[in-house]
């Protein structure tokens, strides 16, 4: 009996210490990245943006769609990326995890897709933009480095562009204007 005590007070400490939450940390997330994965994850967590200027033969995804969940009381969010046509979810290309590393005090990107290709790199607020820098590493063994800037307008608009990063330089690629879906079906 006495040792299933000590096994409980350890047990309770060991949760007491990791989940206290009495005075912020340096290490702790900061507001800018608890407030990105509010706005996003909030309501329905779904947001669509039209793929009009880039649709062709290849890509022929009318709209795409992004439906983020938080966890662990906001600290941390996960999502996916997949394509539309006609209002409904066609093929689903990418799935994100985000979350703030307390050892690196960096906030972590991470995207799984098709083929095993696996991208990982970090995000960082400048200004009122926040900034990412990713690593891709696909299994034929290519790598390529993409930046994305992104703002919030509205708490309903979303913008997102994408960058290949060659040599420290950003080269832009794609803008889209993510609305906020609060009626998917």
């Amino acid at each position: 009996m006495r040792k299933m005590i000590c096994i409980a007070v350890l047990v309770g400490m060991a949760f007491s210490s990791v989940y206290s939450q009495d005075a912020p940390s340096a290490n702790a997330a900061p507001a800018w990245f608890l407030d990105e994965i509010a706005t996003l994850t909030a309501g329905t967590g779904r947001w669509i943006t039209d793929n009009a200027e880039y649709r062709n033969d290849t890509e022929p995804y009318e709209a795409y769609a992004t439906e983020w969940k938080s966890a662990f009381d906001g600290m941390s969010m996960s999502g996916r990326l997949y394509g539309m046509i006609d209002g409904k979810e066609v093929a689903e290309f990418w799935q994100f995890r985000q979350y703030w590393h307390p050892g690196e005090k960096k906030a972590v990107v991470e995207q799984f897709g098709w083929g095993g290709t696996v991208g990982i790199g970090h995000s960082w607020r400048d200004g009122e933009e926040t900034k990412s820098d990713q690593s891709f590493f696909a299994t034929d063994g290519s790598t390529n480095r993409t930046g994305h800037i992104s703002s919030f307008p509205d708490v309903d608009t979303h913008i997102t562009a994408s960058f290949d990063i060659v040599d420290g330089e950003w080269r832009p690629r794609r803008v889209y204007t993510w609305l906020r879906d609060e009626n998917p079906d």
